[in-house]
């Protein structure tokens, strides 16, 4: 079964499904699995922090409420921290013509927070398609642990 993953959501998915999001540009999602038990998640957040914003609180809009969300889910599912392994795409500077030093843009910040709290849970990040200036879509087929990264500047990349 295909499971959407929509902006500022997230799912827990098992052995026959796929995991999907299209749309990234600032946005980053991570994958999250467990190869021994064939359990894997995905977030697509728009924010490193919620302290970023005092709107109606979606955990899923921020990785760090996100992120750790996640990661509870699936360990409530029988998945295990010290089993998982991460991937991170997106984080695109979609306004480079705008925003000069890479390091101010969303994205930027967005793919560093992912990677603090993925070292911090000791959680290792075995594939990263990350920067640049264009979107991205992700398909994660669970059964394999593989992702499948699409963008108009490189095609199909599998990961």
């Amino acid at each position: 079964m295909i499971i959407n993953i929509r902006i500022a959501d997230a799912n827990v998915a098992f052995e026959e499904d796929v995991l999907k999001t299209i749309g990234l540009g600032s946005c980053v999602a991570v994958t999250l699995f467990d190869r021994e038990k064939k359990i894997g998640g995905m977030i697509h957040f728009m924010l490193p922090s919620k302290v970023f914003s005092k709107a109606f609180f979606n955990p899923y809009k921020y990785c760090d409420t996100g992120l750790s969300n996640l990661i509870m889910e699936m360990e409530q599912l029988g998945a295990r921290k010290y089993r998982m392994e991460a991937k991170v795409v997106g984080g695109a500077n979609m306004f480079s013509i705008f925003i000069k030093n890479v390091e101010e843009s969303i994205g930027y910040r967005n793919i560093e927070m992912a990677k603090k709290m993925l070292r911090e849970n000791r959680i290792p990040v075995t594939a990263e398609d990350t920067g640049s200036d264009y979107s991205r879509s992700v398909e994660f087929t669970i059964k394999t642990g593989k992702i499948k990264v699409t963008s108009y500047k490189l095609g199909e990349i599998q990961y």
